[in-house]
């Protein structure tokens, strides 16, 4: 199984952005607003999820890879 820490999504993140020529900034922007959209999502079965695995809270791109990769089965 898969797993990333906080500290490992922050290389993550930083291997992206080198790997697509950008900046961490923009990569982690990009992925927040993907985040925000899943959060906003008008299916209540995709919300019911989300909210299943953060609750009330919009998580940090960090915090997204952290917790979705528990879930990742190989």
């Amino acid at each position: 199984m898969l797993h990333f820490c906080k500290k490992t999504s922050k290389e993550l993140i930083k291997q992206v952005a080198k790997l697509h020529g950008c900046s961490v900034a923009e990569i982690r922007k990009e992925m927040q607003l993907a985040i925000e959209e899943a959060r906003n999502n008008d299916d209540p079965d995709k919300q019911a999820e989300f909210q299943r695995h953060f609750g009330d809270k919009t998580p940090t791109p960090e915090e997204f890879i952290c917790k979705i990769s528990k879930n990742l089965k190989f």
